[in-house]
């Protein structure tokens, strides 16, 4: 029997029963996530959209966000706008890179937090435009509580040099990193170093709420 999520059919509107069938395994979070039934969700698709793997990806990412809500103790959820859900499916529907799901999963569940809400449009944007790599490295740097990056100081614990044996990367590997991060706008060169912002901050505790008792220190 196949891992699949959803079982794979040439026939588009067997796939469409099929997606439903799988979101509804999620018993009514799908409705607490959108306000909407599963039938919504497949209409709103439609052709090209009803894809296997795209449809599988959108159900791994809703049950990846509910997972992430049980895991903080939220029972009372509500819908995430549509104006952020939407553009979250959207980018999820093509992802299936684990470091990118992840993010997918906590900025649906940080939307669904009534608690939180703090999901901006430039966060989702952002995600749209990362790779694995970069999301690994802003971990790193959010983990450590970096602040900054040196470019040439190869003793700094927060020098390139010792950042890339810690994340057993090629320097030059980290170097796109840290030029995709930049043009993500989560830091700005500041001559010696390249400086984390509080763009970084803020999109690393919309990820990462629980952290939240971690006071960044005060950023341009």
């Amino acid at each position: 029997m196949s891992d699949s999520l959803i079982p794979i059919s040439d026939e588009q509107a067997k796939l469409g029963q099929e997606i439903v069938k799988a979101l509804r395994g999620l018993g009514g979070f799908f409705e607490r996530a959108l306000g909407s039934v599963p039938e919504d969700l497949v209409g709103y698709l439609g052709g090209d959209w009803l894809r296997t793997r795209r449809g599988e990806n959108i159900v791994r990412v809703l049950y990846e966000a509910r997972a992430r809500l049980e895991a903080r103790g939220i029972e009372d959820t509500r819908p995430a706008t549509l104006s952020v859900a939407l553009p979250i499916l959207q980018g999820a529907a093509d992802e299936d890179r684990e470091e990118i799901v992840d993010l997918w999963a906590r900025l649906l569940a940080n939307a669904m937090d009534p608690k939180l809400g703090t999901v901006r449009a430039r966060f989702i944007d952002a995600v749209k435009r990362m790779d694995p790599p970069d999301a690994i490295f802003l971990k790193y740097a959010f983990d450590t509580r970096l602040q900054s990056i040196h470019k040439n100081d190869s003793l700094a614990n927060n020098g390139i040099n010792q950042i890339s044996r810690s994340l057993d990367i090629r320097q030059s590997a980290l170097g796109v990193t840290i030029s995709n991060v930049q043009a993500l706008g989560f830091c700005h060169d500041a001559g010696p170093s390249y400086q984390l912002n509080s763009l970084f901050y803020e999109f690393m505790l919309a990820c990462y709420p629980e952290d939240a008792k971690y006071m960044p220190p005060t950023v341009e």
